[in-house]
């Protein structure tokens, strides 16, 4: 809708006479199809006009100016005719305000946009949900949200300067003004955060729709005053209806499932889902060599791994280790370089002779980044490659 705005505007700056602007006025709305209607209603009177009901209010509107010019034997403003039409006859309008429009359009956009990143600020996007999600009720129509948020934001904040990252999200905003789909609703929700609202909609086109913007993200390559950024996002995905009927507790489901996406590793996206768990677990079989830590000569012991997630990993033992036990784990993963966890050991239940469950905790909060960054690229490959094996089967 916005594009049809602008295009709407440049209009009314091009075209005084108002029968010409009529006819180029007609030739947006034959070339960009009924959903111009509103976008016109809505730089001429920011009336919200549904598309069936805007397309007869814009004939019977060129019908009555076509009246008022015939009655009174001279010209009349088209926006005369619309300030009678919707004042006396559709009865919109009780007290209309006369006002320059580029002075208007320049208020309207201070109070809707981010200053910074050109996006929609959270009052836009909180009053356009609710339109939205009623909107997607009255004609059984789908509808999904995608809740991103830029990883490890604060660290380039910390390292670079603010103004770095300044210009982080405003590379990221482009991107995804340029990834989205014209119908499709882009809001800086807050910080590093950012919410598209994508109408008609199911999850697996708003799925292939978030790819795009995070492939194109992962590739990204700033240039900052001699450095080079890069950077990843996250995001979650939920759905009008199949997940919630009503704008607080959708964009509640799409935040839960931006958590599991952080807690998969980061750098994907997640669709929500009821399991409440806040890691997402991923089963894998492979061999985990465990040594204990704070003592010398302890023996590295051999265990079979079950699974894994970005907050823990739980193996099968043939001993028992002691709870709240220092271990570092080493995972292979095929032909890629083993991956080594150090954690704590919070859970032993045994299930037979010399078979025992370890649940041992990794604690983001002791490893650093490069610790963080290798679960994370683990835990992605594995995912690529539970994939790939179920599009084998499937």
């Amino acid at each position: 809708m916005e594009q049809i705005r602008d295009i709407v505007l440049k209009c009314l700056d091009n075209y005084e006479d108002d029968d010409r602007l009529i006819e180029e006025l007609n030739r947006i709305i034959e070339k960009e199809g009924k959903k111009s209607y509103p976008a016109i209603f809505h730089v001429l009177t920011n009336l919200e006009i549904e598309p069936e009901e805007a397309g007869e209010c814009w004939s019977e509107i060129v019908a009555h100016y076509k009246s008022l010019v015939s009655i009174l034997g001279r010209k009349v403003s088209l926006r005369t005719a619309i300030c009678d039409y919707f004042c006396s006859i559709h009865r919109s309008l009780k007290n209309p305000k006369v006002v320059e429009i580029h002075i208007f359009e320049k208020a309207v956009k201070a109070s809707r946009f981010d200053s910074l990143t050109g996006l929609f600020n959270r009052q836009s996007f909180d009053e356009t949900l609710d339109r939205e999600i009623n909107r997607a009720k009255r004609h059984g129509k789908d509808l999904s949200i995608l809740f991103f948020d830029l990883d490890d934001f604060k660290e380039i904040n910390d390292s670079l300067g603010h103004q770095a990252g300044d210009e982080v999200l405003k590379q990221v905003a482009k991107i995804i003004l340029n990834k989205k789909r014209s119908e499709d609703f882009a809001a800086r929700y807050g910080g590093e955060e950012i919410v598209i609202i994508l109408p008609e909609t199911g999850k697996v086109d708003a799925l292939v729709l978030g790819e795009r913007i995070r492939q194109k993200i992962e590739k990204m390559e700033l240039d900052y005053k001699g450095d080079t950024i890069k950077l990843t996002i996250s995001g979650g995905l939920a759905s009008f209806p199949v997940n919630a009927t009503d704008s607080a507790n959708l964009l509640k489901c799409a935040d839960n499932a931006l958590y599991r996406a952080k807690g998969s590793g980061k750098n994907n996206i997640s669709f929500f889902s009821q399991d409440k768990r806040r890691y997402l677990r991923i089963e894998f079989d492979e061999e985990v060599k465990v040594r204990e830590l704070g003592f010398d000569n302890i023996q590295t012991l051999t265990g079979k791994g079950k699974n894994i997630c970005f907050g823990g990993v739980l193996f099968e033992n043939a001993y028992p280790l002691i709870i709240g036990t220092k271990v570092q784990l080493q995972i292979p993963h095929n032909h890629q370089k083993p991956l080594f966890i150090i954690g704590t050991v919070v859970r032993v239940e045994t299930f037979g002779p010399k078979q025992y469950d370890v649940g041992v905790s990794i604690s983001s909060l002791e490893m650093d980044k490069n610790i963080k960054n290798e679960i994370s690229r683990w835990l992605q490959l594995k995912r690529n490659d539970l994939q790939a094996v179920a599009d084998k089967q499937g």
